[in-house]
């Protein structure tokens, strides 16, 4: 990678988060998936959003109300969503053009439009611009910056960048360690595992893998007595936790998902807080605060940043490798970087895409 093509990615990515928008107009966003992407933005920690129609061309959908807000089709947003901000919700490329080409087909009358991540990245584009001048490789800024524009529908992914061995791709995340501690957060069915496993040789002082779901936990479960004895493990050196992450220990209670990831990807916008049942919480800081970790993986659905926020204090006293997951929604692109700094700022950063589509980008610090 040269300079001149690093030097070009940032200009690249200057000149297209100079737009900007108006305060006055009312938000309307296209897509009313149940996605994180929309649990966060609209409802999560963030909450910069308060959207007041939701326009979706799935008929099913029209006369509901999605997260509170009511759901209108296309003909309906003529009248309705006048001089509107539209902001279109999706991540897929094919998809979100299809959406695109529908607003420019069919204008509503006084209304501008653009993706979600445009509008988040533009506002935000000071922070964006900071990750991407502290990342340690260019590698990592010429990925960095073409998931970016990607993201914004401006330049195609350029798949020369995306690289194999997910969560495992930096140097430092490669290396054997006997005494290293695993603590996989959003363990799904063991994929990672298997693949950790495969790169250490079965060789590590100790597993803990959290994994919320009741299928994944159970599929977890089983993968994990085949590894054990295909490896020769002990049954005290792989723990496995029926929980999620985050910013403290509680119980969440979650409407059910259809989704193959479970529980934890069910709809956010429903969840809330209980003394007891639905799915238990733990913080990093609470569960490890007398045992230490030496490398925190985490791809659970965009409550990285709540486990970064219940993680504070066992990332300073131990120093962690961390491999986090950033693609969930688009504040994940630019703060969790700088979270992580704010937390350590001695840590090196890197960024690795680990899929064909906008799905899958790793933040590596170490």
């Amino acid at each position: 990678m040269s300079r001149l093509d690093i030097e070009a990615a940032r200009e690249s990515l200057v000149s297209v988060l100079k737009r900007k928008f108006s305060n006055d107009k009312q938000i309307v966003i296209y897509g009313a998936g149940n996605t994180a992407e929309l649990n966060a933005v609209c409802f999560g920690s963030s909450k910069e959003l308060d959207p007041q129609y939701f326009i979706d061309d799935t008929p099913n959908k029209h006369g509901t109300q999605f997260c509170g807000r009511p759901v209108v089709n296309f003909e309906e947003a003529h009248t309705i969503c006048k001089s509107s901000l539209i902001l279109i919700c999706c991540m897929l490329s094919r998809t979100r053009n299809i959406m695109l080409n529908s607003l420019q087909k069919n204008p509503i009358e006084g209304a501008e439009f653009c993706t979600l991540d445009e509008y988040v990245f533009c506002q935000h584009s000071e922070d964006v611009l900071r990750v991407y001048d502290m990342l340690e490789d260019d590698f990592s800024k010429a990925t960095y910056a073409n998931m970016i524009l990607a993201r914004m529908g401006k330049v195609e992914q350029n798949q020369e960048l995306t690289t194999p061995n997910q969560y495992f791709a930096v140097t430092e995340f490669k290396k054997f360690d006997y005494n290293e501690i695993f603590v996989d957060c959003g363990a799904y069915v063991g994929d990672t595992i298997e693949c950790y496993l495969m790169l250490r040789t079965g060789s590590f002082q100790k597993i803990f893998a959290f994994e919320p779901g009741d299928a994944s936990f159970q599929a977890l479960t089983v993968r994990m007595e085949r590894l054990k004895q295909e490896w020769a493990i002990p049954n005290d050196k792989i723990q496995l936790v029926q929980a999620g992450t985050g910013e403290e220990n509680y119980h969440i209670q979650v409407s059910p998902s259809s989704d193959r990831s479970g529980a934890m990807n069910a709809n956010l916008c429903k969840s809330s807080k209980t003394e007891d049942g639905g799915i238990r919480i733990y913080s990093i800081d609470e569960y490890f605060s007398k045992q230490p970790i030496s490398f925190l993986k985490a791809d659970i659905e965009s409550f990285e940043w709540n486990l970064l926020a219940g993680a504070k204090k066992v990332i300073q006293r131990d120093r962690p490798k961390l491999a986090l997951c950033i693609y969930h929604n688009p504040y994940d692109m630019y703060r969790i970087a700088l979270k992580v700094k704010e937390i350590c700022p001695d840590y090196r950063l890197a960024i690795r895409q680990h899929y064909c589509e906008v799905g899958e980008t790793v933040l590596y610090a170490y």
